[in-house]
């Protein structure tokens, strides 16, 4: 049987065995490994489309016609 050691918070990839002298009792270490993974994606997309038309048109004909036409006729007998 083995004995368990103190209780120890460890962050480690491996097992850990650590030897003691023969005089002490062995004891068996196992390291726990602890990993934390945080990812954070922010994304801000911003589309700002403005499009403005403007279109004026302005026509203006002016068309006179005169005509004068005088006649005159004398007629002397």
């Amino acid at each position: 049987t083995t004995t368990p050691c103190p209780t120890t918070t460890k962050k480690a990839t491996t097992t850990t065995t650590t030897k003691y002298p023969t005089t002490t009792t062995p004891c068996t270490t196992t390291a726990k490994s602890t990993t934390t993974t945080t990812t954070t994606t922010e994304t801000t997309t911003t589309t700002t489309e403005t499009t403005t038309t403007t279109t004026e048109t302005t026509t203006t004909t002016t068309e006179t016609t005169t005509t004068t036409t005088e006649t005159t006729t004398t007629t002397t007998e």
